[in-house]
């Protein structure tokens, strides 16, 4: 099967707590709202693709439970491809639970249960099924799924953007086998030992990324714009000016865009400019997956931006 971008990630249902701040160890307090939401990095960044236009199928696993079996309806629903989605048995569906305070700000935990349990042989047998120019891969699943995943689409000329999301999850091996890399501030000092705090540090760090052996790096810093960095040449990408109500899924909205804008540009800065705006467009706005813009959406909004 031929699509655009093939997404290899996570898949989780999410407890989203929304409270007033976060309560002091060993508190109890009341919150806001709590509600269950689709959410993983994989499925966010699916999802972000098909809202962007893009042909798009997930790679993934959930448990054989009630969790599972709702969250791949909803990816259909979405336009995502969920054929190569498996299934695992005696694991549960992976589930995260995210507290957002009021400034829009998250904090998460959780178990990444069958997204863990995705191997090898897993991902060579999809691979054989099917074609892509462009991979996007987190590192929320099984290490040998994300290093399988990036071995094949490499020998297959496919272009890899890798999320080094989350932080914990972050390992060197696979940075040998991506084309870009897109690290928010704290994923930038995991990887680096480089507290991004401006553009100066931003580009030492990039530089060290680069060092590595990736050829393309975007260290993300939120509301300070993005910088990338590509053919050793540092270029700042202005963040937009919106009010943040929910940050919970704007990496991925991120992540998701830079590659459906990459596809049709093979332009990184253009890339990036149009990723700023929608991640932008995201977290001015509550809901989740539901509330990642349309590629009409992203548009628009750029012709009243210089971005």
């Amino acid at each position: 099967m031929k699509y655009d971008i093939v997404v290899v990630g996570s898949i989780n249902m999410d407890v989203i707590v929304q409270c007033p701040q976060y309560p002091e160890y060993g508190d109890t307090v009341f919150c806001n709202s709590i509600a269950m939401t689709p959410g993983g990095k994989g499925a966010n960044q699916a999802a972000t693709v098909a809202r962007l236009g893009k042909k798009t199928a997930l790679i993934g696993a959930v448990g054989k439970d009630s969790a599972g079996s709702s969250l791949l309806q909803n990816l259909q629903s979405k336009g995502v491809d969920t054929t190569h989605m498996l299934e695992i048995e005696n694991q549960g569906t992976g589930t995260f639970v995210a507290m957002v305070d009021s400034t829009g700000e998250n904090t998460m935990v959780g178990t990444k249960g069958a997204n863990d349990f995705i191997t090898k042989e897993d991902i060579d047998g999809i691979f054989n099924q099917i074609e892509a120019k462009i991979l996007l891969v987190q590192m929320e699943t099984s290490k040998e799924s994300i290093i399988a995943a990036m071995k094949a689409a490499k020998e297959r000329n496919m272009y890899v953007i890798l999320d080094p999301a989350p932080a914990d999850g972050i390992f060197e091996e696979a940075f040998q086998y991506a084309d870009l890399v897109v690290p928010n501030k704290q994923e930038t000092e995991r990887i680096t030992g480089i507290e991004v705090t401006d553009q100066e540090t931003a580009l030492l760090a990039a530089k060290k990324i680069r060092e590595i052996g990736v050829s393309d790096v975007i260290v993300k810093m939120a509301e300070n714009g993005s910088l990338v960095y590509q053919n050793d040449v540092p270029t700042l990408i202005d963040a937009i000016k919106v009010t943040a109500v929910d940050t919970v899924g704007a990496g991925d909205c991120y992540a998701g865009a830079i590659a459906s804008a990459y596809l049709d540009t093979n332009d990184l800065i253009e890339a990036a400019k149009f990723a700023s705006v929608a991640a932008g467009i995201k977290v001015s706005r509550t809901g989740g997956q539901d509330a990642i813009p349309t590629l009409e959406e992203v548009e628009e909004y750029r012709k009243t931006v210089s971005v």
